[in-house]
């Protein structure tokens, strides 16, 4: 099968999985599924990149310790574990007040990313 179709089965499943679990109540459960999904997503991407030969420069080097969405990726997954949590366990307040730091990350990793493009 292609990458892009075993993502879209995984992603898929992350969210139906989430859908039920948020829904029902069970904080355990939709935390376990986001991870399970993110492991898998992770795991597949180390498989089909191993396939491919990196090319190392100064320039990839350079992008790649100038970047901040690893940082934020890790500050985001802990985030929306923390959200997904409390949603289950029916603190909505709480939980809506996670997904300012989670919004204003995405608007900074979106200038981030536009900045790099244009520079290189």
């Amino acid at each position: 099968m292609k990458y892009n179709y075993l993502l879209g089965v995984i992603i898929t499943s992350m969210i139906v999985g989430l859908a039920y679990s948020t829904k029902s109540g069970k904080a355990v459960l939709a935390v376990g599924i986001f991870v399970a999904a993110l492991l898998l997503s992770y795991f597949l991407s180390l498989y089909y990149n191993s396939k491919i030969k990196k090319v190392e420069d100064e320039r990839t080097e350079l992008i790649s310790s100038m970047s901040t969405r690893n940082g934020y990726v890790v500050v985001s997954i802990i985030l929306f574990a923390e959200y997904l949590w409390e949603y289950s366990n029916g603190n909505s307040e709480t939980a809506t007040k996670l997904l300012i730091p989670l919004a204003l990350g995405v608007i900074a990793l979106l200038i981030s990313q536009y900045r790099y493009e244009r520079v290189m």
